[in-house]
């Protein structure tokens, strides 16, 4: 059986670290076919005192890495670098899985084919906690996605496995992506690229289980407006990738004129402050109908700091990646 290599970059993950390694130590998959490596990029809280618990009392092969905090980028070469077998799988610390998730990860490799495997990933219903995550996954996802040869700009890294050595062979993840966003597509573009044939696999299941405010995912979101810019001049400014970044140039004049609008944005947050406060006192389907007026309001403001981001790095007309800043331990486009 494919011996594989668990890498979880984690950042101030003690709250829902520990569960995970729960549900790695129950994998139905032989227990010295597979390790897990946890690289803790420079936590400030109790991530590394949760490792260590784990470690003794875990039915688990656990290894723990420490740097300073540099990146969700560098964290996960940190863990591939440390690993010691062949196939690497990619897994946030607030994913639960599935006893089956490993399995269905490694008979992809069975053959020798180059292959790269993308996971799934739902919100756990006990993490809808505020009406913002409520409105999270209140609409179903009816994107098509193929078994096979799925398009590389639908690669989640929270849930992903890759071949070590084509990991290694496209350079590894770009530390030039600082903060959140885009750093795991841009991984799945270069795989791609260079010929490996990415697969979607349904069975290979975690639930996702964090929780953040709106303020927290505002702050990400410029973050991604920022990388977003660096992954398009990375890529020569590659007009498809522009188009599904949203910034290409012909966009650019509407989107300025939707987002950087205050009239709009102001109107926006008054109703938003309207719907959440009717949230608090209806039920049935009017609780509903004012989710869904609340959940566009949040898109607003979410692609509002995304434009936020954009335009602060199309002003810096930078051409390397964007300053260093503390990360949290969701993948590209988590949460």
């Amino acid at each position: 059986m494919t011996p594989i290599t668990v890498v979880i970059p984690a950042y101030n993950a003690a709250g829902v670290l520990g569960k995970c390694l729960e549900h790695l130590a129950e994998q139905d998959y032989p227990k010295d076919r597979y390790e897990v490596v946890v690289v803790d990029d420079g936590s400030t809280d109790a991530t590394p005192e949760v490792v260590a618990e784990a470690q003794r009392r875990l039915a688990l092969d656990l290894r723990y890495v420490r740097q300073t905090n540099a990146g969700l980028a560098a964290a996960r070469n940190a863990g591939a670098r440390a690993a010691r077998f062949p196939v690497l799988l990619f897994l946030d610390p607030d994913m639960w899985s599935r006893p089956e998730l490993i399995r269905a990860h490694a008979r992809h490799y069975e053959a020798r084919g180059r292959v790269a495997v993308q996971g799934t990933r739902l919100l756990h219903p006990a993490a809808k906690v505020t009406p913002f995550m409520e409105t999270k996954e209140l609409l179903p996802d009816f994107t098509p996605r193929r078994r096979v040869r799925l398009s590389p700009y639908h690669t989640v890294m929270s849930n992903f496995s890759v071949r070590a050595e084509d990991l290694w062979s496209v350079g590894g993840f770009d530390e030039g992506f600082r903060g959140y966003g885009w750093e795991d597509i841009e991984m799945g573009l270069r795989l791609h690229r260079a010929g490996v044939e990415l697969h979607w696999e349904p069975e290979a299941f975690a639930w996702h289980h964090h929780v953040e405010s709106l303020e927290e995912r505002l702050r990400k979101q410029r973050q991604a407006g920022v990388n977003a810019v660096y992954f398009w001049r990375k890529h020569g400014r590659n007009g498809r990738l522009g188009l599904f970044l949203e910034i290409h140039p012909l966009l650019l004049p509407l989107k300025w004129a939707v987002y950087r609008t205050a009239l709009l944005g102001r109107l926006l947050r008054a109703v938003l402050g309207w719907a959440e406060g009717r949230l608090l006192c209806c039920g049935g389907w009017r609780r509903k109908a004012w989710l869904l007026v609340a959940s566009e309001c949040y898109n607003f403001l979410v692609q509002e700091a995304y434009y936020e981001g954009v335009w602060q790095a199309l002003r810096a007309r930078r051409e390397v990646g964007p300053p260093a800043s503390p990360v949290g331990s969701q993948g590209a486009r988590g949460g």
